[in-house]
């Protein structure tokens, strides 16, 4: 019995040092902002269409686009149901309604998860080697890590402001990302 409570007793401070760890991760990628290099493409990760969210990064990667600092934009994120558009198509749409010029874009619309969307951007434009993540600040550290885990070097990385959530969201989405993170693990380390 006492071999039980022991075991049970590491098993839950191993939990408590994972569950930490991955939140401190998920919260510094939040904060810091590395200086945006160029790059040879800029990666928005998807989110459900016409939410907030979705609409913010995809303004995000199109000013950093406009500022130069990628000659392309690869658009990720497939159909959550078949009655809907995918969630790249309506990013493309978000960027031709505010831009004036022609934008370099690359869809990927069979993309579902963070680790898909890029997988499939890695195989979409195989020249990148360098690349900025665009997504929500609670998300950066997955979409980076498994960047830096596909082989692209630099990763920088980019967020809208978080002024479209209340608090109580944030708190959920920072959460929720520590679990992901967590269910990630095996991907980051075996691919």
């Amino acid at each position: 019995m006492r071999l039980v409570w022991k075991s049970l007793k590491i098993l839950s401070f191993a939990t408590a040092i994972l569950v930490i760890g991955s939140f401190l991760t998920v919260w510094i990628f939040s904060l810091y902002r590395p200086a945006i290099q160029k790059s040879d493409a800029i990666i928005v990760l998807g989110a459900a269409i016409n939410t907030p969210a979705l609409y913010n990064r995809t303004l995000e990667g199109l000013q950093l686009y406009q500022q130069g600092k990628a000659p392309v934009l690869i658009l990720s994120g497939g159909r959550i149901s078949n009655e809907d558009i995918s969630e790249a198509q309506y990013m493309q749409k978000v960027i031709n309604k505010n831009s004036s010029t022609s934008v370099a874009t690359i869809l990927d619309q069979d993309s579902h998860t963070t680790y898909e969307n890029i997988e499939d951007a890695k195989a979409d434009d195989p020249s990148a080697k360098s690349v900025i993540i665009v997504s929500d600040n609670f998300h950066l550290a997955r979409g980076v890590l498994v960047a830096e885990r596909a082989g692209f070097h630099p990763v920088s990385w980019s967020s809208p402001d978080e002024s479209a959530y209340k608090k109580s969201e944030l708190a959920f989405y920072f959460f929720r990302e520590t679990m992901a993170l967590i269910s990630y693990i095996p991907k980051l380390i075996f691919g």
